[in-house]
């Protein structure tokens, strides 16, 4: 796919990580535009507050969800730029990897998750399954009424960096379990940022590919 086919909205969070540096070296920009066959323009990242200055040449790869397609392209600094605002401009990319995503795609887990209810007592609870647009949780507790909503926070491993993602459920389902010892909750994902949206598609596929 070309660049320009990708429906990249501006502002859109993209991740840059500087080629050989491994997963740690992973900082979140944003998209602010293009100049077309020549560079794409994005935000600097930033470190414990301070701007990145690029070197010209230095190797990046960007990645990111135009919300139907995971990409992911080498590229270059071109130059980083301090006015009217920090950004940096990256070469045009020649090449691009591109994954149309399955929203309907749902890894079978076992992940401890935290869920915290409108009345910030939080309970415990294992999510059995996981897609980008909700979960099956095992709990004690009923946690609420259909269509109630809460907040989960839970965390993933992407290649040895453990991240901590919350937003906010809305309970879709409740069964309790034939032993009775507790209950199969459904709850659906709310108010996802594209960065987090990004990082649970990431965590999806690894697992998914290691499992086969």
């Amino acid at each position: 796919m070309k660049f320009e086919a990708l429906k990249i909205q501006l502002g859109a969070a993209m991740q840059a990580q500087a080629f050989g540096e491994g997963v740690r070296a992973r900082h979140e920009v944003k998209f602010i535009g293009l100049v077309k066959d020549k560079s794409v323009l994005v935000t600097l990242p930033f470190h414990e507050g301070q701007a990145l200055w690029l070197a010209p040449g230095k190797v990046f790869v960007l990645r990111g969800f135009d919300g139907t397609h995971a990409y992911a392209f080498n590229t270059q600094v071109i130059r980083a730029r301090a006015n009217p605002f920090h950004y940096v401009h990256f070469s045009w990319p020649l090449e691009i990897e591109c994954q149309t995503v399955r929203k309907s795609r749902r890894l079978t887990i076992s992940l401890p998750a935290q869920i915290v209810l409108p009345d910030n007592n939080t309970v415990e609870v294992i999510m059995l399954d996981l897609s980008v647009s909700g979960s099956m949780l095992d709990s004690a507790t009923p946690l609420g009424e259909v269509d109630e909503h809460a907040r989960i926070e839970f965390a993933v491993n992407l290649d040895g960096t453990i991240t901590t993602l919350k937003f906010s459920v809305v309970i879709h389902n409740v069964k309790e379990k034939p032993d009775g010892t507790g209950f199969h909750i459904g709850v659906g994902f709310e108010e996802v940022a594209q960065n987090e949206r990004l990082i649970l598609h990431y965590f999806i596929d690894s697992v998914a590919q290691d499992a086969r």
